[in-house]
């Protein structure tokens, strides 16, 4: 592994477990066992090294959404086989189970909050234009589920369907143990339970 993924796989494990906050370049390029430097020669800054995290977090997100799509129509044989709820399905999936991809929950949800924080937070041109595509595509198609629906009104819907995936994955377990329960929750049911109830967003 050359320097520069050490650093980033260090960086990677260190905001996971303690967010981006409370990680100092310091203690990745202690992680990582190599200098200062190294950060500023390959990344710029921190900042530069955190951008560079988002693109590891949010491109193959976006980059299983487009693929899941692409599939879902190869293996149905055409978009006109396709249903509303297949869609969506691809849509929230990767973020529902990063892993699947290569991510996990904490650093996404990490990234998220980070979002809301600093609203004027640029997102990285790469990730930028994932996103652009990931839309443009999926507004495309679950416009020929709901032709009533104005291209702007499916992205709304879209943001709306993030929006519930987001706090549900941040905020379940915590409410389970307020309610003095054990935070053992089915995800594949959990996963389920959101689609049902978003669903009607793309079809009232």
């Amino acid at each position: 592994m050359n320097t520069r993924d050490q650093i980033l796989a260090s960086a990677w494990n260190l905001f996971t477990e303690r967010g981006f906050e409370d990680v100092s370049v310091r203690d990745v390029t202690s992680d990582a066992g190599v200098n200062l430097a190294s950060v500023n020669y390959h990344f710029g800054s921190k900042d530069g090294l955190i951008q560079e995290v988002v693109k590891q977090v949010l491109n193959p997100m976006n980059a299983a959404r487009m693929e899941s799509l692409k599939t879902l129509i190869e293996q149905t044989g055409s978009i006109d086989n396709v249903s509303l709820r297949q869609v969506v399905e691809c849509y929230v999936r990767p973020m529902a189970f990063p892993e699947e991809h290569g991510g996990n929950h904490d650093i996404l949800a990490m990234l998220a909050a980070r979002y809301l924080i600093k609203r004027n937070y640029d997102i990285p041109l790469s990730v930028n234009q994932h996103f652009a595509d990931v839309f443009q595509n999926f507004v495309i198609v679950i416009a020929t589920k709901v032709p009533h629906m104005e291209k702007d009104a499916i992205l709304r819907a879209l943001m709306f369907t993030v929006g519930a995936a987001l706090h549900y994955q941040s905020f379940a377990e915590i409410a389970q143990k307020i309610k003095g329960e054990e935070p053992a929750l089915d995800r594949e049911e959990s996963f389920n339970s959101l689609i049902d109830f978003v669903l009607p967003g793309f079809e009232r």
